[in-house]
């Protein structure tokens, strides 16, 4: 895969990198500033009042993501280890790893790797801050959703923007990002799925993707050029992703019975999928009762968007219209 999309260099500066997943994520947050922008300028809501939501819902995300990665992935105490004592950190070989099986001093290891002189085993350096290096890798939407979702919340009561109205925008605009967030991780090796003998699979090499299980687990050697072919699982929820925002914004957004309903149709929509696209991944997400946590987040949000379609929050006015319509000539006035 091409965890770099592309790099250069700059005089004064020096070299330009911009990695595929970050990259990808910041196209799906301007995207999707534009889309809100856009429906804004429809419903009659003061432009900037939604740019204020949207880099703020970003940042929750962010830091919502990150939080359900470092509690509920199983790498808590990893994240723990590298502050306390990082000899308990295990590092398997190859590219991007120590250089040696069996150390004697710290420049055998390699560059960013320490001797632990009991075990003759290479460890990495004290990193208190790793748990804030997003741009490692370790995000989880759900997380993201969950925190962002219930400041947005907060956001458009305390501002009295039309709550159901942004509601289904917001029901168009994440299966878009998602989708391009999606194949950031297919780009990147995040998210990988179980082992696969399929025609579609795909195999990362060092230090991508499921590699590095692979190792651990004694599936591949340490020198091993490749991973075992796995499950494309960021492909399934890139393709799926896709499919929920075409149909959701060229065909139900426009033919909407009541507000609300766009939005109940993306939970329903995307916890279906989410759940079944679980079934056949293979990294690292915590269980319970059987489950992975996103499993159960998903459990939740099926029933949420069941009680939205059950309550039909309100009937559709003349001013909302379809999302392909002109914006309105009227931007600075707040929405009821």
């Amino acid at each position: 895969m091409k965890p770099v999309l592309f790099e250069f260099h700059l005089p004064l500066i020096g070299e330009v990198t911009f990695p595929a997943y970050f990259t990808m994520l910041a196209v799906a947050f301007l995207v999707g500033l534009w889309l809100l922008e856009r429906a804004g300028r429809r419903l009659r809501v003061n432009p900037l009042k939604l740019y204020d939501l949207g880099v703020l819902i970003m940042i929750f995300a962010l830091f919502g993501s990150r939080f359900l990665h470092v509690i509920a992935d199983g790498q808590f105490i990893d994240y723990v280890h590298l502050c306390t004592d990082p000899k308990k950190v295990e590092v398997p070989l190859g590219p991007g790893g120590p250089a040696t099986e069996r150390c004697t001093t710290d420049a055998s290891c390699g560059e960013g790797f320490l001797c632990n002189p009991e075990n003759k085993k290479c460890y990495p350096p004290r990193d208190c801050l790793s748990v804030f290096k997003v741009w490692k890798g370790g995000l989880v939407f759900y997380g993201g959703f969950l925190f962002a979702a219930g400041f947005a919340i907060w956001y458009i009561r305390r501002h009295r923007l039309p709550f159901w109205k942004l509601g289904d925008v917001f029901g168009y605009i994440l299966p878009l990002g998602l989708f391009l967030g999606r194949t950031g991780c297919l780009l990147n090796g995040c998210c990988y799925g179980a082992p696969s003998q399929s025609a579609w699979s795909v195999r990362y090499g060092p230090w991508l993707g499921p590699w590095e299980d692979h190792v651990k687990a004694g599936l591949i050697a340490q020198n091993a050029p490749h991973s075992l072919h796995v499950h494309p699982t960021q492909l399934y929820s890139a393709a799926i992703n896709l499919g929920i925002f075409l149909v959701l914004y060229f065909w139900l957004y426009p033919r909407k019975k009541w507000d609300g309903m766009v939005l109940g149709a993306f939970l329903l929509a995307y916890s279906v999928g989410r759940f079944t696209v679980e079934l056949f991944r293979a990294d690292p997400r915590g269980a319970v009762l059987g489950l992975t946590t996103s499993q159960l987040i998903s459990v939740a949000m099926f029933g949420v968007g069941v009680w939205i379609f059950a309550r039909k929050p309100g009937l559709v006015t003349p001013s909302a219209g379809p999302p392909a319509g002109p914006p309105a000539s009227d931007a600075s006035t707040e929405g009821a």
